[in-house]
């Protein structure tokens, strides 16, 4: 894969604040033009009130047809694999495999109980491909927009967000993790119109026996 040299920064915020829970936040970016070949590229930090951790993060490029290309194996031949910076804090985290997460559109990073705390950031990175041009310039911060994140706090509670664009320094991407449920995928909303359609055709049906 080659290094792009354009600019481009995705950013993340994780929001929550629900009754009977402690403050649960956080913030992220994406610095780097490309994933490719770097290992600060995705930036996170502990925003949450003191005592709250972060358990794990997942990250999703189904959305946007990406995948995390971790080896020189298919489907991605020239690889950068997970790798954590330098400048992070020692938050425990926990990566899989590259031989396991090779070619795969989801990453989970774990981190050990009580580790990645308030006030502290993650730093790592790994190279990301598009199914749709494997091997070419990776995925630039704004060509994030679309996939989706989840984080889970130690408190039980679990964000769900989608990147959308953002003009920080007139580019990149950003999401909100704010929702306690996942976005619906398209084929589910079918499913439940179907369901509902279904349901109104019994109501007209039986209300036509009660009339006749």
């Amino acid at each position: 894969m080659k290094i792009t040299h354009l600019v481009a920064a995705a950013a993340i915020t994780l929001l929550s604040a629900t009754s009977g829970y402690a403050n649960t936040a956080a913030s992220g970016k994406i610095t780097a033009g490309s994933t490719f070949g770097t290992d600060n590229a995705f930036q996170f930090y502990n925003d949450s009130t003191a005592g709250e951790f972060i358990t794990s993060l997942t990250w999703d490029l189904t959305p946007i047809g990406g995948f995390f290309d971790t080896t020189n194996a298919a489907p991605g031949l020239s690889s950068s694999g997970l790798q954590q910076s330098g400048l992070s804090d020692n938050v425990g985290a926990i990566f899989p495999t590259n031989a396991f997460q090779n070619g795969r559109p989801s990453l989970t990073i774990s981190f050990t109980p009580n580790s990645f705390a308030s006030g502290e950031k993650f730093i790592f990175g790994v190279d990301t491909d598009l199914f749709s041009c494997i091997d070419c310039v990776g995925i630039n911060g704004n060509g994030f927009v679309g996939a989706t994140v989840s984080a889970i706090f130690s408190n039980g509670q679990t964000r769900y967000g989608t990147y959308v664009l953002s003009n920080e320094a007139g580019f990149g991407s950003k999401v909100g993790i704010t929702s306690v449920t996942a976005v619906p995928e398209p084929e589910t909303y079918a499913m439940m119109l179907a369901g509902l359609g279904l349901i109104g055709a019994i109501a007209r049906r039986r209300q036509r026996k009660h009339t006749a």
